[in-house]
This record gives C-alpha cells, sequence and structure tokens, in this order.
C-alpha cells in the first residue's frame, strides 16, 4: 500500500518547487499572561460548577477520554489555582509532538508518518494551494491537459506569492500575531502557517459567504478558535463556540492574546454580543430560539457520541435560523452528518462537495427551514451559489 502522506496531497511534489521552509516560533511570556491565566481559570471553573445533565454525557465523548489521558499536568494546574505556572504551560503547549490535533498549533497526529520538516512543510503548502484555489485566486489545474497545460504549475509559484494573493482576496493579513502560542508550520514570509490556520481561513471566509457582519454566528467545537480569530478579521464580531470547558480554556489562551481581552467574553463573564464567546458544550441548550444566523461545525462531530450529537442537532434546529454549515469525514457511521440530518425536516440539504483542502472531507450545507418536508432543488442550489451572503 502507497504511504498514507502521499494519499492526503492534492498536488504531485515535483523536482522544480521553490525552496519550503519549516518554521517555528516560540510563544512571548510576559507578566500580563498571569492575569490571563488567573482569568482562564475563574472561566473554567465556573463552567464546571454548572448544573447540566449533559454533562455526563459529555463524559464519553472520545475527546474527554483523549483531555483526562494527555492533559493531567494541565488540569493540576488549574485545581490548584496556579496562574503563574499555568501561563508557563500555556505559552510552551504545542511544543511536543500530539498523536491527535485540533487544540495545538504545533505538530500533531495530521502528519503522523513521523515525516521531517520538509515533508511536513510541503503537506501544509499543498493545503495553502488548495485554499488559494478555492478563492479563485489560482485556478484548478488540469491533469487532462498534461505539461503543455497547467498541470502542476501552481506549486511552483511559492508559499510568499500564494499568500500574498489570498490576503489580497480575502483582505486580511492571515498570519496570527508572532507570539500568541508556539507555533509549527510553513514559512510565508511573514511568519509561520499551520495547516489548522489555512483550514480556519477556509471556514471564515465561507460563513462570511453566507452570512453579514452583524450576523450572530455559531461553531460547535472550535478547538483554538482560529476560525472565530479570522472571522473577528473580517469583521465578524459576534461570534459564539460551544465547546468542552478545557478547550475553551485554550481557545481563551489563544483569542485574548491574538486579540486582547474585550475581544473574548468567558464563561462566567458579563455576557457580550460584540465579542467571542467561548461557552461549555452543555450550555447550548440554554440559547435562545434563533439566536445565530448560521452555525458551523468543523472535523469534530463525527468524533462526539451519538447521544450528545443528537441534542447538538436539536438545538442546532433550534437556535438557528439560517444555515448549518458542516465540514467533515465521514470515517464513522454512526456519526455521518448528512444520514443523520437526511431524515430530519428541519435541515434542507442546499450542497454537498468535496472539501477543498482535505481529501477524505465533505463540506455540505443544510438550509435549516420553518417549513418542513422542503428539499432543495438543483435549480435552487444553482441559485443560492450564484448569490454571496444569503440571509
Amino acid at each position: 500500500m502507497e504511504d498514507a502522506f502521499y494519499q492526503t496531497i492534492v498536488h504531485p511534489i515535483s523536482k522544480d518547487l521553490p525552496e519550503l521552509s519549516f518554521r517555528k516560533v516560540d510563544a512571548s511570556w510576559s507578566s500580563e499572561r498571569v492575569a490571563t491565566a488567573r482569568r482562564l481559570i475563574a472561566a473554567y471553573k465556573a463552567a464546571m460548577n454548572q448544573e447540566s445533565s449533559i454533562k455526563t454525557i459529555t463524559d464519553e465523548d472520545l475527546w474527554s477520554v483523549l483531555i483526562r489521558e494527555n492533559l493531567g499536568d494541565l488540569l493540576d494546574l488549574i485545581q490548584r489555582d496556579d496562574a503563574e505556572q499555568l501561563s508557563h504551560y500555556l505559552a510552551n503547549f504545542g511544543r511536543e509532538y500530539t498523536w491527535f490535533g485540533g487544540i495545538t498549533t504545533g505538530v500533531d497526529g495530521y502528519t503522523h508518518w513521523d515525516r521531517d520538516d520538509d515533508t511536513v512543510a510541503y503537506g501544509y503548502y499543498d493545503k495553502l494551494i488548495c485554499l488559494a484555489e478555492a478563492l479563485a485566486v489560482l485556478p484548478i489545474e488540469n491533469p487532462e491537459a498534461g505539461a503543455q497545460g497547467n498541470w502542476g504549475k501552481n506549486a511552483l509559484l511559492g508559499p510568499f506569492e500564494i499568500t500574498r494573493k489570498i490576503e489580497e482576496k480575502l483582505g486580511i493579513v492571515i498570519v496570527p500575531p508572532t507570539g500568541c502560542t508556539f507555533v509549527a508550520g510553513l514559512d510565508v514570509g511573514s511568519g509561520p502557517l499551520h495547516y489548522r490556520h489555512i483550514n480556519s481561513l477556509y471556514l471564515a471566509n465561507r460563513i462570511r459567504e453566507l452570512s453579514l457582519p452583524g450576523d450572530r454566528i455559531c461553531e460547535f467545537g472550535g478547538g483554538l478558535g482560529i476560525g472565530a480569530y479570522y472571522l473577528n478579521r473580517m469583521g465578524w464580531k459576534s461570534v459564539t463556540i460551544f465547546d468542552l470547558p478545557i478547550v475553551n480554556l485554550l481557545a481563551g489562551h489563544f483569542l485574548i492574546n491574538a486579540l486582547g481581552d474585550e475581544a473574548v467574553c468567558l464563561e462566567g463573564e458579563n455576557e457580550r454580543n460584540d465579542a467571542i464567546r467561548l461557552r461549555a458544550n452543555w450550555n447550548c441548550v440554554g440559547e435562545e430560539d434563533g439566536a445565530f444566523s448560521l452555525t458551523a461545525n468543523q472535523d469534530s462531530f463525527p468524533e462526539i457520541n451519538r447521544r450528545m450529537l443528537d441534542i447538538y442537532v436539536k438545538e442546532i434546529g433550534r437556535t438557528t435560523q439560517g444555515y448549518f454549515l458542516s465540514i467533515n469525514h465521514e470515517t464513522f457511521a454512526h456519526a455521518k452528518v448528512s444520514t443523520i440530518l437526511s431524515d430530519n425536516p428541519g435541515f434542507q440539504s442546499v450542497y454537498r462537495s468535496p472539501y477543498w483542502l482535505r481529501r477524505g472531507y465533505v463540506e455540505e450545507l443544510f438550509r435549516i427551514a420553518p417549513v418542513p418536508h422542503v428539499r432543495a432543488s438543483f435549480s435552487f442550489m444553482n441559485k443560492f451559489r450564484g448569490r454571496r451572503r444569503v440571509r
């Protein structure tokens, strides 16, 4: 069987590639981070002191098990209220390899084939090219035309040039401020880009295309909150993330350091709709009907136990008045999003397509409909695709 790494890349590796650099940048520590750590501890404990029947279901999740088995030192610092040591721990978090991904910007399980830095850099570069093609700043390569056409040409541009084109298209700087967290990624000139940055850019831009700046956006399983970070940079300030409290602590650390204290509203703090709200996953049941214009989930629903997933689907249908966007793999039959929603009259399929950036993932958009039993037609899909920021 061919090496799995080569199955994940879209653009074949050429001998004429420009030089790629895999760069690692440490987080910067200052005494101000102790105050941030103290705030994060308070938020974590506020969440864990809440009463909810859903908390026991959450304990059965794959992610809950991963955290208990891999983040014992972090949990110990929180229980001891050791804000100073926690601030140092968070500054170094991600420097060591983790076999699972989503909560660091270090090397993780996405490149678990024991590759050297140069090969990992190309894996990330491949994702950057995919993003540029998805945004139409680079053309799709056509293998049918062979060497006389554009097959294999995009990778020859180099990461600096491709990053410039993406930033011109999106109107933002795509490398988060240096020093927020430890980052290991492809050097794009202004800093390193992790593959999670690239995936989150795609998600944020897709949400931007489906909503308006004043809309309230929701994300289940936001990880470090990188998607919310990019939405904030794009002008979408009201984002709510539902995730495990310990993951929200990690997200709060990144977002506060990247965007500032006032851009983030943690558990137990005064409610604000002009900030990124980090809420324990069970608090989704407390949101008002129709609170959000769009809800998204990227790369986590298949790893949630079915009982919890059914609750999430119910709450998404209740709290969202526009769209549900899913970008997920279909490895586990019990959590295949399209199957779960196929018999739910409240979710009308708008489109289903391969995900641009990652092989083995599917992107699906559902209209959350007040009228049941109305399925989206191809004519509606075509009309929808031609519009930007649909309400």
